[in-house]
């Protein structure tokens, strides 16, 4: 009988909780103590502490500013999260067309989008890895647009779209089946890897410590030098070898620093470039370059990749903000 008595008064105490924040216009979930709070977001936020988890439910949309979440944050499918001076102690879920937005905003854990349609990080740090892949949507062009970024585990994607600026990575940077991967002015602490990039890669004015490999990639692939995709005058240093290898791409490989090894074979057309200062040996298709031929090779009606990635951000995070205004206060 004491077993069944406190059984029901648990669940009486849940039901109570539930009702109270329904009066109050919360939208939370009550849960057994073996279990975390979850706390839904719709509409706008302020500086407070959310406990527990946070989630913005398929299809809806929460603004947050100058918010703690104290658990894990999960942006649900068709949702929209856009937070600035925010801090999250756990890692971030992403899912199917979901959007997040994050400027200034600090993510203790993993930042992971699956299928999504896309992220925006801005002038904060992430403590864990950042994961872009595909499940259900293989075809979707899912984006991942760093900007003053400083990310302290691995950055990963499988599909889309991969373009950071001002960002500093603390481990390695790989992208494969990407559509593309473009660095500017940014700094990786390990490897390099970019494979099979229908549109290839840029590297514009940075600092890569491990070493670096470009393999089976299309269309142009950019390395320091000053064009085909982009306008770019500094000159990148390499801390290890880099190796371009079997890419169907125009490359070009100008104004570089070399610490390690330059080398590769089986690129069709052969890599051209000048400029480069390499403390190791060049081998390969690299041995006697040619100098670039001049023009620009745009990807799509000649909007770079920053300008595009951009207008995708600015497209979703509008949609965001004016649904979360329709929704009123978001109560938390």
């Amino acid at each position: 009988m004491f077993g069944l008595s406190r059984a029901r008064s648990r669940s009486l105490a849940a039901l109570t909780l539930a009702a109270a924040s329904s009066s109050l216009g919360l939208v939370a979930l009550a849960t057994p103590a073996s279990a975390g709070f979850v706390t839904f977001c719709e509409g706008s936020g302020g500086a407070v502490t959310v406990p527990g988890e946070l989630r913005v439910a398929t299809g809806k949309s929460c603004v947050l500013d100058g918010t703690r979440v104290t658990g894990s944050v999960t942006v649900e499918p068709g949702a929209n999260l856009v937070v600035t001076g925010g801090t999250f102690d756990g890692g971030v879920a992403v899912q199917d067309d979901g959007f997040f937005d994050a400027q200034a905003t600090k993510i203790a854990g993993d930042l992971v989008l699956t299928d999504a349609y896309g992220t925006f990080v801005s002038g904060g740090p992430v403590g864990g890895n950042v994961k872009v892949s595909a499940a259900a949507h293989p075809e979707r062009s899912t984006y991942a647009f760093l900007s003053g970024a400083e990310v302290a585990g691995d950055v990963t994607s499988t599909v889309g779209e991969v373009y950071a600026e001002n960002s500093e990575f603390a481990k390695s940077v790989t992208g494969t089946g990407v559509s593309y991967l473009d660095l500017t002015n940014s700094v990786i602490g390990a490897n390099l890897s970019v494979t099979g990039a229908t549109l290839g890669s840029v590297f514009c004015g940075g600092e890569v410590y491990g070493n670096a490999t470009y393999t089976g990639n299309s269309h142009t692939l950019q390395i320091g030098a000053d064009g085909p995709v982009i306008a770019c005058a500094q000159a990148s240093y390499w801390g290890g070898n880099v190796t371009i290898s079997d890419n169907t791409a125009d490359v070009r490989v100008s104004n570089n620093i070399i610490r390690g090894n330059l080398a590769g074979t089986g690129n069709a057309p052969a890599p051209t470039g000048a400029d480069n200062r390499v403390r190791g040996t060049v081998s390969g298709q690299f041995e006697n370059l040619s100098a670039s031929a001049s023009g620009f090779a745009a990807r799509s009606a000649a909007v770079s990749p920053e300008a595009e990635a951009q207008a995708k951000v600015d497209q979703r995070r509008s949609a965001a903000e004016n649904a979360a205004a329709v929704a009123g206060p978001a109560q938390l």
